[in-house]
Order: structure tokens, then sequence, then C-alpha cells
């Protein structure tokens, strides 16, 4: 079964050719376009089938039958991970720390893929997986995913995450940015590093809090950008690599992965034009990693 969406145009929009209304006015891909105008009844005008150089008036409805893919062949994975946000075009996963997002070369089963493989077909759906925000495989935390392409293209760029980490000492200034690029140090090696040749990264922090001796703190990162390993590397480069972080100067010996966490998401759903705002507790390591470091002084919030 594919998925529906209805438009109504507006006095703003009669005359429009039908093309313009979806791809400026609803921001629709023009490979997505391509490809509904070669499916029956893929795009309609008050229910009938309709070509993309029609002109559109005031009051008609525009009806798009967005396209599924066969996920048949999918493995599937019995694990549990619970779902904090669901509707027909989004869901929003809380993953586990451990949990690759895509199988690899290395790991083809138990991803989070496989999950939301079996969630499909129980539901007697076929729906390629689209993350939208992958996480690390020891990063814990909300991860988002479209059911169709129109909902990817539209949220690609306008999601809002926050992440929490524990980290080894405390930043001073105690709220920045980081602005400085990040190049993956050769074709071998997932590891990166901060280098000018490399893409251009932004990082905002704040601390929220610290241990008495200041050996450890925990602090809130919003990513302007989103390269691979970003806020591992950018604190890591200021001197405050992230706790258990080992491949960037972190220790384990409170946390044995990295203490990071994707904590909170926000943005306006591209369909009902509603806000959605979901957030994740802080995980049973994280906690017990953040006692243990006596990270309890608490700043307030300027």
């Amino acid at each position: 079964m594919s998925r529906e969406l209805s438009f109504t145009v507006d006095s703003k929009q009669d005359g429009m050719k039908l093309y313009d209304f979806l791809r400026r006015e609803q921001k629709f891909s023009y490979r997505l376009i391509t490809s509904l105008k070669h499916q029956p009844n893929g795009i309609q005008i008050n229910h009938v089938h309709a070509r993309t150089i029609d002109r559109l008036k005031t009051g008609d409805l525009v009806s798009v039958a967005l396209p599924q893919n066969d996920n048949e062949g999918a493995a599937v994975s019995d694990l549990w991970v619970p779902i904090v946000y669901e509707d027909d075009d989004l869901i929003i996963y809380d993953k586990p720390a451990g949990m690759n997002c895509h199988p690899s070369r290395r790991i083809q089963n138990d991803t989070l893929a496989n999950v939301f493989a079996r969630h499909c077909r129980e539901r007697g759906l076929a729906i390629t997986f689209r993350c939208l925000n992958r996480l690390d495989m020891d990063t814990s935390g909300l991860v988002l995913l479209a059911k169709n392409q129109y909902v990817a293209a539209r949220l690609k760029f306008a999601v809002q995450k926050e992440y929490v980490a524990l980290l080894h000492g405390v930043p001073d200034p105690r709220e920045g940015t980081v602005r400085e690029p990040i190049v993956r140090i050769n074709d071998i090696y997932t590891k990166r590093q901060v280098d000018p040749s490399g893409q251009p990264a932004v990082t905002h922090y704040r601390v929220l809090a610290r241990s008495e001796d200041g050996a450890y703190s925990m602090a809130r990162m919003v990513l302007e950008t989103g390269r691979t390993h970003q806020i591992r590397v950018h604190l890591s480069y200021i001197g405050h690599p992230l706790v258990g972080d080992d491949m960037y100067g972190g220790r384990t010996d409170l946390l044995a992965r990295q203490a990071l966490h994707c904590e909170r998401m926000s943005f306006v759903h591209p369909v009902t034009g509603e806000a959605v705002a979901m957030s994740a507790p802080l995980p049973k390591d994280m906690q017990k990693a953040r006692n243990d470091a006596k990270i309890c002084i608490e700043f307030p919030i300027e």
C-alpha cells in the first residue's frame, strides 16, 4: 500500500503548473516527481490522473501516491528497541549503545535496520530503511527514520538534535563553539582529525554540571553540521575527550564506550506542519558513570 499525500490549491497558486506546485510549493524533488509521472495515478488532480504541465485552479485537490520499496529480502531481528514516536511518515527509535544503524561488511544482523525490517514485516509494510541521523554503534539515543522519499528529503537538513556527553575535565569557557574542519585520517581507518583540508564542522557546547574535583563534567552539544565522529573529534581537540572514548583520548575506567547520547530531537512535521519534540532518558550505563564520577555540581542556565 502506498502512502498518499493530498494538498489543496489556494488562491495564490491559481494558474500555477502542477510541476511548479509540487517542486516549489511542496518541495518535492525533481527525481521523485519524475518517478511519480511514470506511475499509474501517481499524481492526480481531483482524483483524475494529471500531467505535470496541467494548470491548477483554486480549490483543486492534488493527490500524490508515494512509491514504497519492497523490503521482503531484508533480514529481520528479534531484538527490541523502544519506539518513542511513530506515524504514517516517521518513526523515532531510542537506539541502545552497541547496535549499528546499518548492516556493514562485518555486521549483517541485529542492526537497527534489521529491527525496522521486522517492524514493517509484522505490519505488512514494504518500506526502505531511510535513516536521517545515523549514530555510531556505541552512541545511544534518538534515531529518526523517514518512511518515504518525500519526508526524507524535507527533513534532511531540518532536524535539530541535542546530545549529552560525559567529558574528562571541565571546558573553559563553560559555553562555546568549536569551528574546526574534520577529515578522515586515511581510507583504512574510520578515525577522524581536525585538519584545514577537511569538511567544515561546527559544534556548540554548554557544560551542565561538573564533579567537585573538576576531573569530569557533563555537557550538552548542538550541531550545525553532521560530520562523522564530529562531537568526539571536537571535544578531544579542545582537550576534553569523552569518557570511554579511547579512540580520541578518553579513558575507559568509568565506561567501556563513548559516553555520548542523542537526548533530544525537534522538527516541524513536513506533512502535518505540527511541531514534533522528542526526548530519550540518559541510559543506565551513563547514569552510573555520572554517579561514579560524582558529577553533581550543576551550573544554572544563563
